[in-house]
């Protein structure tokens, strides 16, 4: 027997989804032998291909596991039962034997168990007294076919099925020479670890081993940091003529008090040395970014060299916890987040019990009850204690993060665990979200004590005074660099972090990064946040990480930001893998949040001076991104023509200032607005009297909104440009519509009053923008009419402005519905140039489609594969080639 031709042909080199049905079980059921290693097991991944492994047995064939010493004690009961079995009917005849093996046993043995019972399959465990058995690879045969493959997947339910995992895939009747060493050399690493031949681990068969010697093997399941604890001076005056390694201000330092000064002598141990690399200049203090493992190798090295001289080596019992801290290697959180993240069924039976217990601490310290998708998520985060949070708006990140919290506050925490106060850095926006939800969730349960950057008079002040009795601290990123030096006096082991819309630190090199990592070493529990759907290059990725892990980062993910900037398709599998374990998402399927309706479009007819406005725009314009612009502008509010194109108006966040944070460079924008490097005339369009210039899709939008109201509706209404905000709001004011305006220029502290007014008083109308009002706002409890006025290219704007009345707690029989406004396009035939609404909306929408599709992949990819301007400037280009090819 071999693989057949169809087979020959399907397989292909990689493959990064739905590994079951492509490859496991077509391949399996034509081979006679599956080898294979993987560093994590649960029965239940087999479950997946067990008809497969069904007709691997009817072949004759067998099935022959090396897995870690990270199995559950379910899984290894299973397993046992089966060599168990075995051993009864050894004895048996062949007639005796088929009657103990049934249908029944089966069922009741599982799959697995089932073919070890039929002498069909045999698992080993390797252990490792240090470090994890990483190992993921397989080798399925057929007679002397055989198909080698490796890659990220683990033997588990969530590796095959859930996870975003890949493998790569060599054929021995691919000739090549690389293949066929690479099939060759893992064959015989295969038969030297079932053999007990490979140096470093030790492989015994299941049937030989208690679960009780395993569990010596394996590693904590709870990741447990050791608070850091400076060494005092005089702590070690009794030791003289002796090396000391003390712990001090967040470093490993060496005091060297021998006669000879051996550290600055010693050759092995001198300026210039090997290890003089780890040192800061001071040739004393440890440099921070040094790894636990070459701390330990300057200790041991130095240990050594000292014995040669009689000289004694001190270790503090700080540095020692230190390092005991540090040794719980991120490899571990790996396996931590794969499990963690995967289904309650595949959790160890203690870890079930603990999650329950967990779930119940949490709703006993809470108001109101927590989803059980967000118990799911504080419980990861928990676990994990660093971790990142992606999950969509609206789905509830701040309560997640409350559950954890409530976990960590409660009465009875122990010591190494207990937080008082949650120090959230965020948008000005989000610090009436977080204490709005955390009097919702805690309600008369705990009293918020809070302190804020924005509403305090003498936050510095504040931060001195109140730091002990807060249990909230909300600090803007705009200021962070401003404050971070008392913030790092107060901060204490009782403190968690989070960065709230993380993506706002985004310049690896500037201030805001600087200071967000400086702040970050100080904590055992940290988190980071984003709605944000997508990061624009994977660049973006690296501060969040190193924020979360430090000096871990070069150690296990070690990209650096070249790489990340434009990694190829095979890296970007890569980078998703790897980070995989480390985040939660949760989008709105798995809230149950009800479907927002279709989108309402109503398209306009654009009046004759419009028309001939449009002409203008295409002839007096010089770039295509003016031209873009100014069509955008001309279809809601033709007065704009007579204004500067505003950058900030385009592409900023109305709160921060930091450049860093968008899309594109203001110079970069120029030159694109500017291509010749004059700029335009204001007085270009002054004679058209614009101000007076009727916008049907203006009229079309005032009465749309007016209808909504009397409807009994609030309704948000959405613009870009501040001048088409006034107009908004003074047509509706003359009509006796009561509205709020809120936008970059409302004072901070109204702005609160402004929108509690819409979302619970009187006021019908909301005018704002997503520069604005993008982030952090919930307005789904009252709202659930939205109108679009103006839009523009960028993605994360209609995005988040959407999410403001889609969010979770809606309920399932509430609508939500938008409505955009646009100025009709010209025909596909006519000479004339056009408006571009429509086309901005369906390039929007595209791009929404794919960043969705991405998100229900639970993968982290880039939110567009160019620059979005540089994309919405070809709607320009595809508007001048229509015209000139109706004009040939």
């Amino acid at each position: 027997m071999a693989f057949s031709s169809y087979i020959k042909n399907k397989i292909r080199p990689e493959y990064s989804s739905n590994l079951v049905e492509e490859f496991y079980r077509p391949v399996l059921r034509e081979a006679d032998l599956y080898q294979r290693v993987s560093g994590y097991f649960s029965s239940s991944g087999l479950d997946l291909y067990s008809e497969s492994l069904e007709e691997l047995a009817k072949n004759g064939g067998s099935l022959e596991f090396i897995i870690s010493k990270e199995i559950s004690k379910e899984d290894y009961d299973r397993i046992k039962a089966g060599y168990d079995l075995l051993e009864e009917i050894k004895p048996l005849n062949l007639a005796e034997r088929n009657e103990r093996l049934t249908s029944k046993t089966q069922q009741q043995l599982g799959n697995l168990a089932f073919m070890i019972a039929m002498g069909r399959a045999r698992i080993k465990i390797a252990l490792t007294k240090k470090g994890l058995f990483h190992d993921k690879f397989g080798i399925i045969s057929s007679e002397n076919e055989k198909v080698f493959f490796n890659g990220s997947a683990n033997e588990t339910k969530n590796g095959m099925q859930i996870n975003y995992e890949s493998i790569s895939v060599d054929t021995s009747w691919d000739s090549s020479k690389n293949v066929q060493h690479r099939i060759k050399s893992n064959q015989e690493r295969f038969e030297r670890l079932w053999n007990d031949k490979e140096n470093g681990v030790k492989v015994v068969e299941v049937s030989e081993i208690a679960y009780e010697e395993i569990a010596k093997y394996q590693s904590q399941s709870n990741i447990k940091e050791i608070t850091k604890i400076d060494d005092s001076d005089s702590q070690f005056d009794q030791f003289k003529n002796s090396i000391i390694f003390k712990f001090i201000n967040d470093s490993v330092v060496l005091v060297d008090n021998t006669d000879i000064k051996l550290s600055l002598n010693d050759r092995k141990l001198k300026p210039g040395s090997d290890l003089s690399i780890f040192f800061e200049d001071d040739y004393s203090t440890i440099e921070k970014s040094t790894t636990y493992k070459d701390i330990e190798r300057i200790i041991r090295v130095t240990k050594k060299r000292a014995a040669r001289k009689n000289i004694d080596v001190i270790v503090s019992k700080a540095v020692l916890e230190y390092l005991k801290q540090c040794k719980y290697s991120i490899e571990q959180y790996k396996i931590l987040g794969d499990v963690y993240k995967g289904d309650l069924v595949d959790f160890p039976n203690d870890k079930k019990d603990f999650y329950k217990e967990f779930s119940e601490t949490v709703q006993s310290e809470v108001c109101r009850p927590l989803y059980e998708i967000h118990l799911r998520s504080a419980y990861f985060m928990y676990e994990m204690s660093r971790a990142a949070n992606f999950s969509v708006p609206g789905a509830g990140k701040t309560a997640m993060v409350l559950g954890v919290f409530a976990y960590l506050n409660r009465e009875n925490a122990p010591n190494n665990e207990k937080i008082d106060r949650l120090l959230v850095i965020s948008p000005i926006n989000a610090f009436d979200s977080w204490k709005k939800e955390f009097k919702a969730v805690f309600g008369s349960k705990k009293k918020l004590n809070s302190i804020d950057s924005q509403e305090s008079s003498d936050f510095s002040y504040d931060l001195s005074v109140n730091w002990g009795v807060s249990n909230l601290v909300l600090v803007n990123y705009e200021s962070l660099p401003k404050y971070s030096r008392i913030l790092e006096q107060n901060i204490d082991i009782n403190t968690m972090l989070v960065f709230d819309e993380v993506h706002r630190v985004k310049n690896p090199e500037g201030t805001r990064a600087e200071k967000a990592l400086e702040l970050s070493k100080k904590f055992k529990f940290k988190y980071v946040l984003t709605g944000t759907p997508i990061p624009n290059t994977y660049k973006d990725i690296y501060n969040f990480l190193h924020i979360l892990y430090g000096n871990e980062y070069n150690s296990y993910f070690g990209w650096d930001l070249g790489f990340l900037l434009n990694p190829k398709i095979r890296q970007i599998r890569e980078i998703n893998s790897k980070l995989y374990p480390f985040f939660w998402r949760t989008n709105k399927k798995d809230l149950n949040v009800p479907m927002a309706e279709d989108d309402y479009i109503e398209i306009v007819e654009p009046s004759s001076e419009q028309l001939a406005l449009a002409e203008l725009i295409y002839s007096n314009e010089e770039s295509s991104l003016a031209k873009l612009i100014r069509l955008i502008q001309a279809s809601t509010n033709p007065a704009l023509l007579n204004k500067k194109i505003n950058y900030k108006e385009l592409m900023a966040y109305d709160d921060d200032d930091d450049e860093d944070l968008y899309t594109i460079s203001k110079k970069d924008f120029n030159s694109l607005l500017h291509e010749n490097g004059k700029e335009n005339p204001e007085d270009m369009y002054l004679d058209l009297d614009l101000e007076n210039m009727k916008s049907p899709k203006f009229d079309k939008g005032i009465e749309l909104v007016q209808k909504l109201v009397n409807e009994g509706k609030k309704v948000l209404v959405w613009g870009i440009f501040v001048d088409t905000l006034y107009k908004i709001t003074n047509t509706l004011r003359e009509k006796g519509i009561n509205v709020n305006l809120v936008y970059g220029g409302t004072n901070k502290l109204e702005r609160t009053i402004l929108i509690d007014e819409f979302r619970n008083g009187d006021v019908q109308v909301l005018v704002s923008n997503p520069q604005t009002l993008g982030e952090s706002i919930s307005l789904h409890q009252t709202v659930h009419d939205a109108v679009y006025f103006e839009y523009n290219f960028n993605l994360t704007f209609m995005l988040q402005s959407r999410d403001r009345i889609h969010r979770l707690g809606l309920d399932q029989n509430q609508y939500t519905r938008y409505y955009y406004l646009q100025t009709a396009s010209e025909n596909f035939d006519s000479f004339r140039p056009g408006y571009i609404d429509e086309n901005i909306y369906i390039r929007l929408k595209r791009k929404e489609k794919l960043m969705y599709e991405a998100i229900d992949d639970k993968t982290l990819s880039i939110e567009y594969s160019e620059n979005e301007i540089l994309d919405a400037i070809k709607i320009i280009d595809e508007e001048r080639q229509r015209m000139n090819k109706n004009h040939e």
